[in-house]
């Protein structure tokens, strides 16, 4: 099941983050501000946080995107900071919920990721594109 996160699933999206952050060898992870970062997502209506729960009620999956202004246009734009699920089917729900949610935003121009990292399964750039995400260089994004 997926579901909005709130701030009771603080501590489980941080072990996924930090788990997926160990995949980078060229950053090093800041534990505090990745936790700011979860928190500040699961707060503020202009971030978006959802999770993927488990029969068991714990959470397996998520995505968070961070929405910032946009440097180069008058609109937003909004960063999936990170999208992990063990349960499959959920990552496509997760991803599907976020462009719905990036949809009903006007205030949002580009929503999208960077694919950066070795580790990822070919199958999600596969799913994102078929969702309506273009590929762009290595960045895989979503026009409003």
């Amino acid at each position: 099941m997926i579901r909005p996160a709130t701030l009771h699933d603080v501590d489980a999206i941080f072990v996924i983050g930090m788990s997926e952050a160990d995949e980078y060898r060229y950053l090093r992870a800041d534990p505090d501000k990745i936790r700011k970062g979860i928190i500040q997502a699961i707060s503020a209506a202009k971030h978006f946080a959802w999770v993927s729960e488990n029969d068991g009620g714990g959470i397996d999956g998520a995505l968070i995107g961070l929405t910032s202004h946009n440097l180069w246009a008058k609109r937003q734009n909004c960063l999936v900071a990170l999208w992990y699920s063990q349960k499959v089917g959920d990552g496509k729900k997760l991803l599907q919920v976020f462009k719905t949610w990036v949809r009903g935003r006007l205030a949002i121009r580009v929503a999208g990721f960077v694919s950066d990292s070795d580790h990822i399964d070919a199958r999600a750039w596969v799913l994102a594109e078929r969702m309506g995400f273009k590929r762009y260089g290595g960045a895989y994004l979503f026009y409003n």
